[in-house]
This record gives C-alpha cells, sequence and structure tokens, in this order.
C-alpha cells in the first residue's frame, strides 16, 4: 500500500470546486457500463512450482502508478491503482477506458488489474464513474485486501456517485454535498471481480474541511473487514455516527458478506492525527501505524508528543476496545511508522522514517546516513529477539512498502536518488530507482535488489502470497530490464510493473555474487567463479581435494584445480616411465600440468634426465650451477658425462667445466667469435676472422684476400688491399682497376682511373701527358661537356631532347640540361646568336650563315620582308620599312616605289614633306612645289613650267596662272602672247589677240547706236550667264576652303582630296574636270577614318594589299 500524504487532501478539494463548473461542459463521456473484461481463472497451481521471477507491465498514455497489490489465495495476483485519468489502459490483451466525467479536470478513479502466477494479465476491475446511471464521481483508492476464499476489498474516497456493478441500492455510492468534501468508501467484489456491496461514509458538511477517509483494510479469519482511516466533523459509518472537531482516526469492523456496520470507534486528541497502516492481530484486533504532532487519546490510554511528529501504535481488540498505545519518538525530530505487520506469534515489524535516536519493544535505532533514516524494526514478544536495523541515503528516506513472509523473513522497499545502504550492501541508483531489500528473521541484510532504467521508477507497494513469494508493484518509465526480462512505458509517462519473486533465492550469504539457491557450490565461502575442478558437489573453494588426485591441497598438492582432475598420483621406482607423478607433486606427468616431472627446476623439454633418482617422499636434488654445469637435467656427480655440454667428451675436453665450441688450438675451449680458434690463439678473439696475411691471425677480412680488414686499405675489394692516395683505386699489382694518378687522389672513370675529375662527369682534368687528345675532359669545369671535335670551344654534347633530326654520325651525345652545346660539331665556328653556337660565321656578327641575311655584312643579319635591306636600323643600308618588301632608293631604302623613280610613295609616318614621292604612279614626277598638279621635273610628263607659281593651264604650258581657267596661261615676262599666252585674261570665250576695226560710216553710227549699245550690252550679259553656268560647280556652303587644300597631301581622306591628275598620268586632262577638281571642296569627314584612308590609298592606285598593308601600319584594328 502506497502511503498518501494528508496535506494533499485539501488540493483535491479546490480542484474539485474548480472542476465541478467545467463538468457540464465535458463532453464524449463513456456511457458503456465498466465491467470485468473477461473472467479470471483463479485455478492456476501454486507453491514453488512457479517460475523464480516474474516481471509484466501494463500501459496507458497518462502517468499510472501501482500503488497497491494483494495476493490471491488461489494463485495469482491483483494490483492496484489508486486513480488513473484521461487514458485507456492496455495490460496483455486487456483495455480499459475511464469512465469520469472528472477525468478532463485532472481527476480519476481506480483500477484493479488481475495477473496469474505465471505473469498473464487476465482483467480489469472497476467501477461505473460515469454519467449514464448517476451524476458521475470521482474516486482515489487506498488499499486492497483479499479473503480467504478470494474475495476483493477495496476502500479510499470520493465524491459525486458511483455505481459497482448494475444499479441497485447495494451498488451506489453518492456524496453530492455543496462543499465537495470527500467521503470514505468500502466496497467488495466476488472472486470473479464482481461487485457485492459498496457502503460509504456520511459526514455532515459545516464548511470547516469535514471529510472521511478510509485508509486501510484487513480481513479476518471470520471473513469480517476491519477498516481504519481518517475523520473530522461528525461522521456516520453506517448507523452509527461519531464526532471529531479536528482530525481523528477511526476504526470500524464490518460484516463481510452484506457489509453492515458492527462497531467503530476513533482516537486521536488535540493536533492532527494521522493513519498509515494497520494490521491484524493473532486474537481477531488489529495494530494502527499512526502519528500525531500533540496528543494522541485512546480510550484512557494518552500519549504526549515528545518530537515534531510522533510515531504512535495503537492496539485495538476484536470488539473494539483499546488494549494500549506505544509511542516512537525524539525531540525535534520527525519519526513515523509507515508500513506494520503483526505475525500469527504477536511479533510486530514496522518501517518507518525517522532522525535521531528512538527506542522501543527491546530495540533502538540510531539515524547514520544524513536526513531522516529507514528503520526496520521487530519488536517480538519476546524480546530477546527484538532487532532493529537503520539504512538510508544521504537524502530524506523513507520506506513505501513492507512484508513479512511465514518464516520471519522481512522484505522492504521504496525508491532512492542517491548511493542506498543497507547493512554492508549498497546500490547506486541511475535516476530515481525502486529498491528491494531481504532480511533475515534476525534482522542481518541478506540481498539488496535496485529495479528499474535511466529514468524514473518506484516500487510502492509489496505483498506476501501462501508460498512466501513477494509481489511487488510499482512504476516505470522509460524502459528498464530486470533477471533478464525487459519492459518499456509507452510514450513519456509513467507505467505500472509488478515483479514477483522467491525472496529466498535472492539470498546470497557469502556475498560472492551467487545466489544460494542456485545453487551456489560452497555456500558459505565466497566462491564467485563457482570453481570445481573434479566436478562433485563442492567448490573448489570448499573442497580439500579439488582435483581428486589421492593428494590433499594442503600436502600440497602443486596443481589441485584448473587442470586434471579424477586421477591418482603413483611412482614406479623399478620402472620410473610408468609413473603418473614421478616428483609426488600432485601434477600429472604425462600433460601439460607438469613440465617438470623430476620438480629439478629444469622443464621436461629440456631435461635429458627427465625422472632423476630420489629418496621418497619428495626429490630434494635441484639443478644449478654447481651440480649441473649445463644446465641438462643430468646430475654431473652420477648421470653425466659431458659436464659442460659443448659436445665434447669429458675425457676429450681440454676446457671440461667450460662451454666450449673450438677445433683449432685447443679443443673445446672457449671460442668467443666463433671462428674455430679458442681465444687464446686468436689474435681477434670477439671477432669472427679467417685472416692470415700481415701477421694477423683469425681477425676479420670481409674480402677474403687473406689481409685483415684492419690492415686492408679496400676490405671488401679482393684484388685491392693498398690505396695511398685513398681514392678507392688500387696501387698495388693486380688492382683491378689500376690508379692512373696513385698519388693523386681522384674520381674519373672513364679515360682512366683514379685522377682529378673536377667538374665530375667522370673525365679525368688534362694534365701534362694527358691532354684531350688522350682523352681527357676538354671541359673541366663543366660536367655536361668533355668533348670539342671541331676544337672551337663549344662542347660536342646536345641537351635539346626535340633535336630529333641530328645526323647519327655527328659526334656527342644527349646530355640532360648541356652547356654551350655545338650546334656544328663537326666544323668549327664563332656564332653565337639566336642560341646556334659553334656554326660558321663570316661576317662576326654571331649569326651562322646559314641564318645570316647577309652573312658578308656583320652590321646586318636579318631581312625579314626579303628586300635586300637589313633590319638592323643602325646597320648598312638599313631597312626603313622593315616588315615590307620594297624598292626605294632615294628618300629612303626598302619602302614600296610603285612607279620606280627611286621615291617611297608616302604614307602617314612619311609624308611628300620627308621626301615621299608626290606622283606615286608617275616615275617621271616626285616633286609638286606649288601644289598644282604638275611635276617640278620640267622634262617629265607634262612638267610644271610656272613651279614656283600654282596654276592650272594646260594649253599652250603646264601649271602657269590661267585667270580666266580656259586653260590658256596668262602672259608673263617669259611668255608672251606669241609664245601662245591668253590675250583676253578675264574671258574665259576666247584667247586669241583680234586687232579692233574702226568703223565710220553709218553702219558704224548704227552700231554705235544706243539701240544697238543695249542689245550689246543683254547680249553680253547672255553669254556672261552661260559661261557662268558651264564653269561653275555646285554650290557649296563655304568655297573659301577651296584654297586652302592643297593637291597632294597624305592620303587621309578627310584632310585630303587626290588631284585628278594622278588619276591616269598618261590621259591628257580637260579643262572642266580640272575645273571641277580644283573647285571642289573637301569631302566631309567621315566616321571611320580606317576605312577613308585605305579607300584614299584604293583612288591614288594602290592594289587593295598594298592599301590594306599600309593602313593596318597606321590603324592596327583595321581589318579588310
Amino acid at each position: 500500500m502506497r502511503t498518501r500524504l494528508d496535506v494533499l487532501l485539501p488540493i483535491f478539494l479546490i480542484a474539485i470546486m474548480v472542476g465541478s463548473v467545467a463538468v457540464p461542459q465535458l463532453s464524449s463521456v463513456s456511457d458503456e457500463p465498466l465491467t470485468l473484461e473477461e473472467e479470471p481463472v483463479l485455478s492456476e497451481t501454486v507453491g514453488r512450482s512457479v517460475p523464480a521471477t516474474i516481471l509484466a507491465a501494463g500501459s496507458g498514455q497518462a502517468n499510472e502508478d501501482g500503488e497497491h497489490i494483494a495476493a490471491l489465495p488461489n494463485g495469482g495476483w491483483v494490483v492496484g491503482m489508486s486513480e488513473w485519468t484521461n487514458s485507456t489502459l492496455t495490460y496483455g490483451t486487456h483495455t480499459l477506458s475511464p469512465s469520469s466525467p472528472y477525468n478532463p479536470a485532472g481527476f480519476g478513479e481506480f483500477y484493479l488489474a488481475k495477473m496469474d502466477d505465471k505473469g498473464t494479465w487476465t482483467g480489469f476491475i472497476s467501477a461505473d464513474h460515469s454519467t449514464t446511471t448517476g451524476a458521475g464521481g470521482l474516486s482515489v483508492m487506498t488499499d486492497v485486501a483479499v479473503g480467504m476464499g478470494g474475495e476483493i476489498f477495496v476502500s479510499g474516497y470520493f465524491y459525486g456517485e458511483i455505481f459497482f456493478g448494475p444499479p441497485g441500492p447495494n451498488t451506489l455510492i453518492s456524496n453530492l454535498n455543496s462543499g465537495y468534501h470527500f467521503e470514505g468508501f468500502i466496497a467488495k467484489a466476488d472472486s470473479f471481480g464482481n461487485w457485492i456491496w459498496a457502503k460509504s461514509f456520511s459526514t455532515l458538511v459545516n464548511g470547516t474541511g469535514e471529510f472521511s477517509r478510509a485508509t486501510s483494510l484487513s480481513v479476518d479469519m471470520m471473513g469480517d473487514l476491519l477498516v481504519s482511516g481518517t475523520f473530522s466533523g461528525e461522521t456516520d459509518f453506517g448507523g452509527s455516527s461519531i464526532n471529531a472537531t479536528s482530525q481523528d482516526v477511526f476504526v470500524a469492523k464490518y460484516d463481510g458478506n452484506q457489509g453492515s456496520l458492527s462497531w467503530v470507534i476513533n482516537g486521536g486528541g488535540i493536533g492532527t492525527d494521522q493513519l498509515y497502516d494497520m494490521s491484524l492481530t493473532p486474537s481477531g484486533g488489529v495494530k494502527l501505524a499512526t502519528t500525531t504532532d500533540r496528543v494522541s487519546q485512546w480510550g484512557t490510554n494518552t500519549y504526549i508528543a515528545v518530537g515534531q511528529l510522533d510515531a504512535v501504535i495503537v492496539e485495538i481488540d476484536s470488539n473494539g476496545g483499546v488494549v494500549g498505545t506505544t509511542g516512537i519518538g525524539t525531540s525535534n525530530q520527525i519519526t513515523a511508522v509507515l508500513n506494520l505487520h503483526v505475525d500469527g506469534a504477536g511479533d510486530t515489524y514496522m518501517a518507518g522514517t525517522f532522525d535521531g535516536t528512538i527506542t522501543s519493544g527491546g530495540w533502538t535505532a540510531t539515524s547514520s546516513f544524513g536526513g531522516n533514516d529507514i528503520f526496520i524494526a521487530k519488536s517480538a514478544a519476546n524480546q530477546a529477539y527484538s532487532w532493529a536495523l537503520v539504512s538510508g541515503t544521504s537524502a530524506f528516506d523513507e520506506p513505501q512498502s513492507l512484508a513479512v513472509t511465514s518464516t520471519g523473513a522481512v522484505v522492504f522497499g521504496g525508491y532512492l536518488t542517491a548511493t542506498f545502504t543497507a547493512g554492508s550492501k549498497s546500490i547506486s541508483n541511475s535516476n530515481h530507482d525502486g529498491f528491494v531489500v531481504g532480511l533475515s528473521d534476525a534482522g542481518a541484510v541478506n540481498w539488496i535488489e535496485k529495479i528499474g532504467g535511466s529514468l524514473y521508477d518506484y516500487v510502492w507497494a509489496m505483498a506476501v502470497n501462501s508460498s512466501d513469494y513477494i509481489g511487488a508493484a510499482g512504476s516505470f518509465s522509460g524502459s528498464m530490464t530486470h533477471k533478464g526480462v525487459t519492459v518499456t512505458a509507452s510514450g513519456q509517462t509513467r507505467d505500472v510493473f509488478a515483479w514477483v519473486f522467491d525472496p529466498a533465492g535472492l539470498i546470497d550469504t557469502d556475498g560472492d555474487g551467487v545466489l544460494d539457491a542456485a545453487p551456489d557450490n560452497c555456500p558459505t565461502i565466497p566462491n564467485s567463479n563457482q570453481a570445481n575442478t573434479d566436478g562433485d558437489a563442492e567448490g573448489d573453494a570448499c573442497d580439500d581435494d579439488d582435483d581428486n588426485d589421492g593428494l590433499t591441497d594442503n600436502f600440497p598438492d602443486n596443481c589441485p584445480r584448473n587442470g586434471e582432475f579424477n586421477w591418482t598420483s603413483s611412482r614406479d621406482f623399478n620402472n620410473p616411465a610408468s609413473s603418473t607423478d614421478w616428483d609426488n607433486d600432485g601434477c600429472k606427468d604425462d600433460t601439460s600440468e607438469d613440465t617438470d616431472d623430476d620438480n629439478d627446476g629444469v622443464l621436461d623439454v629440456d631435461d635429458t634426465c627427465p625422472r632423476t633418482s630420489y629418496s621418497p617422499p619428495r626429490p630434494s636434488w635441484v639443478s644449478d650451477s654447481t651440480t649441473d654445469i649445463d644446465g641438462d637435467g643430468c646430475r654431473d656427480s652420477d648421470e653425466d658425462t659431458d659436464d659442460d655440454g659443448d659436445g665434447f667428451e669429458d675425457a676429450a675436453d681440454d676446457c671440461p667445466t667450460i662451454v666450449g665450441t673450438s677445433t683449432l688450438g685447443t679443443e673445446g675451449c672457449l671460442d668467443t667469435d666463433g671462428d674455430m680458434w679458442s681465444d687464446t690463439s686468436d689474435d681477434c678473439p670477439t671477432e669472427y676472422g679467417n685472416s692470415t696475411e700481415g701477421g694477423l691471425n683469425a681477425c676479420p677480412d670481409m674480402d677474403g684476400d687473406g689481409w685483415a680488414d684492419s690492415i686492408d686499405d679496400l676490405p671488401m675489394d679482393p684484388t685491392v688491399w693498398s690505396d695511398t692516395d685513398d681514392d678507392g683505386y688500387g696501387d698495388n699489382l693486380g688492382s683491378t682497376p689500376a690508379d692512373a694518378c696513385p698519388d693523386t687522389p681522384g674520381t674519373s672513370t672513364i679515360d682512366r682511373y683514379g685522377c682529378v675529375d673536377a667538374d665530375g662527369d667522370g673525365y679525368s682534368t688534362p694534365t701534362q701527358g694527358w691532354g684531350v687528345d688522350s682523352g681527357a675532359d676538354a671541359f673541366p669545369s663543366d660536367a655536361t661537356q668533355w668533348g670539342d671535335f671541331d676544337e672551337d670551344g663549344f662542347g660536342d654534347n646536345y641537351g635539346n631532347a626535340s633535336w630529333t633530326d641530328r645526323p647519327e654520325n655527328w659526334v656527342g651525345t644527349y646530355t640532360d640540361g648541356a652547356q654551350d652545346q655545338d650546334a656544328c660539331p663537326m666544323q668549327p665556328g664563332t656564332s653565337w646568336q639566336n642560341g646556334i653556337l659553334g656554326c660558321p660565321d663570316s661576317d662576326g656578327d654571331g649569326w651562322w650563315d646559314v641564318q645570316d641575311a647577309f652573312p658578308g655584312e656583320a652590321s646586318q643579319w636579318s631581312d625579314v620582308d626579303g628586300d635586300g635591306y637589313g633590319d638592323n636600323e643602325s646597320g648598312a643600308n638599313a631597312d626603313a620599312c622593315p616588315n615590307i618588301a620594297g624598292n626605294s632608293t632615294v628618300d629612303r631604302l626598302g619602302c614600296i616605289d610603285t612607279d620606280g623613280d627611286g621615291r617611297s610613295d608616302p604614307e602617314l609616318s612619311w609624308t611628300v614633306v620627308n621626301g615621299g614621292d608626290e606622283f606615286r604612279l608617275e616615275p617621271t614626277q616626285w616633286f609638286d612645289s606649288d601644289a598644282d598638279g604638275y611635276g617640278d621635273e620640267i622634262d617629265g610628263f607634262e612638267g610644271d613650267q610656272c613651279p614656283d607659281v600654282y596654276g592650272l593651264s594646260f594649253n599652250d604650258r603646264f601649271g602657269c596662272p590661267d585667270t580666266d581657267r580656259d586653260g590658256w596661261s596668262d602672259p608673263d615676262a617669259n611668255w608672251t602672247l606669241d609664245d601662245g599666252a591668253d590675250a583676253y585674261i578675264n574671258d574665259p570665250m576666247t584667247h586669241i589677240f583680234v586687232e579692233p576695226i574702226v568703223i565710220e560710216s553709218e553702219e558704224e553710227n548704227f552700231f554705235t547706236s544706243p539701240l544697238m549699245l543695249a542689245a550689246y550690252g543683254i547680249a553680253v550679259l547672255v553669254l556672261a550667264g552661260l559661261a557662268f553656268v558651264m564653269t561653275r560647280g555646285p554650290k557649296e556652303p563655304e568655297m573659301k576652303q577651296f584654297t586652302q587644300v592643297p593637291m597632294q597631301q597624305p592620303m587621309m581622306q578627310q584632310q585630303v582630296t587626290m588631284p585628278v591628275a594622278q588619276a591616269n598620268p598618261y590621259q591628257q586632262p580637260v579643262q572642266t574636270q580640272t575645273y571641277a577638281q580644283a573647285a571642289a571642296p573637301p569631302p566631309v569627314v567621315q566616321p571611320d577614318p580606317a576605312m577613308d584612308y585605305y579607300n584614299g590609298l584604293l583612288s591614288q592606285g594602290y592594289t587593295p594589299e598594298q592599301a590594306s598593308m599600309y593602313t593596318k601600319q597606321y590603324f592596327p584594328q583595321f581589318n579588310h
């Protein structure tokens, strides 16, 4: 039975009042009556044929705690939960749903679950708390008891209306008081779980905290029910009322068959009295475990508390009379008996919590673990058998349950939150863990068990059945494993568990971890491994002849266990080989158990005499360095013919007591280095050797030339032993290879051995008498070169791996990283340019003649455009246009000269100002000083006869002033009308002079009359207009620009206009064309200067290729 503290009562009452407001609003309340889901089978076999331990669990979605457990008389158990809410229970194949309308508000109802003695859940028992048949109610169960016929009784307190079975006067309990105070109840069910009757108490409620509560139940031998609990106020217990102004304890007796009240009494007094447990006495009465904080008054018995809270044991006889009271307490401390049991002899067992020192009934207990500790006490009728045990942790401890077997063994339990100690045994917690402790009938701690996993686990109640098996009920969360069985709770809540076990089966007398009932083959002597060599009933720890070989272990038997067993130790001195134990040490000779049969200290595998003779009872001779020099297990004095064991019989051994292998000098003596020479004859006694030369015998000679390594200059070369210059090449006759320079150390290996090789290429440095012609290194400081066939100072080797077409007959080899390789190794040369070394260079400019465009001119070697002029601008006849082939020779060399007159064509960087040809298509003209389109060379094509004066005449002479632009030049000092000059410089219609005719007749007068003069004027105006129209081009906005544009400027078309005269130098120009060109304004600037420049070159007669080439020189981005 789980102890429930009364301080929770006000909380329940307040919560009910709050919850009552919500009750009318609740929905989805089950209308189905609660019944036993399956008739339990109560005919299971009893006794110790059931399993030694059972662990079972039930689950729900809310927290469920197994707070009550009772044994059924014909096998099985009933487990109860005081209150469960809002959760469908699942126990095995059985389920149970809550019916109380108060569940959503956090209040619930009790239930019982039945389990058989195999651990199988067989069904549920509960009551109808729903509103289907009444107002609905809530309940809290406080205890469960079982009668001798298997009938089940429950007690508790409730509010509302609850039906126990079908509706009827004996099954309904009702408590609808307006103060929402709890009332106690009791109920009975038959062995099948059918409710028979239910009774409730009735307290007059005045609003001052009145209540009643049934706390503990016991069923006597007659089947009557004794009930105890607490109450306050005037309470009717079934026809008899009693009144208490403060909380008192009551005891009542009811007829078990009908539930009618037989008697009721109460006790208490000033202060608050509490009841925790009750137990029947052999006389049919009861003992009560109560507490008081002031005065406890029972009949004429009065106890006044000495501590803050004292325990009071009250005994009542079968008729309700007070037999007496016993108080237990200590000053300023809390003492409470929480569990109580009285056995058939009248001895009282109690479990409680206390601090300080308490004494009662012939026992004394003193707390020692910190805080309140647990005490378990037996107050025997004969106080000589009384005892007390104190246990606990460093925290506040209290027991939750107590059970006593028919043999007086005590079991108590609870839960721990720290390391728990009882007697000499301790357990540590993982979190909150349940524990159960078993005591002997004298109060000694037999065992202690922890039950739980890593979360929250508790033991709340225990009971004992007729077979002295203990049933423990509690709750667990998460997963736990106990005695090989694992149970897992649903979700994150606590579920109910029941553990049934035989307490006698948990006893471990010797504390070795093996339970006596296992069985332990040495129950009083610790032997956790249960070793039993000979397999008899006794373990080795308590067996005087563990291996049953006929020798007792303390003889001593040197092999008493963990080896051969059930054999007989024997010795046969006539035939030692037939003995089973020659040295009589208890170890069997023919097995690995005895590895030294004669016990002489030499293992049999090394013992040449494994059964040395001795005088009984046991051998006494032991091999040592004095009696057995070679340690072969044979006594030197009488068994061994080669005492030192060196293979030389003692008679022929020059050193019989010293192990030796020598065969040279002396036999059988020490030969430290193993070269067969005794140390006394060996020049190198600690080093193996075979030397015979130079005065040293038997010393190391690695090359086997007879000379000891210590005097051999080349100890690894059998042909050399002398090397004066210490360069690794021998001086002595027959050395291979011989040192060519014996007095000078060297590393050369190719042309000769052992000479200086400065650059380490294997070729020796030239010396007097051994020069390059002899094979010495031509390049002693260059490790990549050594030969110079053409003697031009460049090495024959080459380092260019891609030179795959190199003639195979050429000297030299491929050498990675070769320096200054000779590109022409077969002929001398001085070239060094362009990475070509050692090839012919006629002009000495460093360029190989084959690559030199001007092999006879040292200042030139490259001619990219192939026009015969060198690209080196500082050299002779430097090409002014190195990237474009040209034939100009006058103004500059090697540039394009279209007309072949020696003068280059103009371009952006080289204009006519610089000397460029102003007439690139006319080979007889190249300058035009006055920019009138006619060349200055008078003998050339259309030579300008007025080279310093701008003029457009072309009829009588070229390039002279022509005022009226009729093609005839104006006369000057050097050119008169007789020469063909224009007689009328302002009249474009005529140029020939006509002498005037004088008319003096009337005809003259007619032509000179005013009328004719007017006609003349009109005709002149008409002719002038026609002439103007014929000679005038299209109108331009700014004609003044015409005179500003020279005719022969560079070909940028946005700046210049090429004269029509150069379009075709072989065609005589006409007046209108010349005039039109002279009068035409410059074209409008275009947005693409590169294209304009290109088009301008085309218009001047350049080929598209030439025009593109020149354009790219000034406009690199041009692409056409």
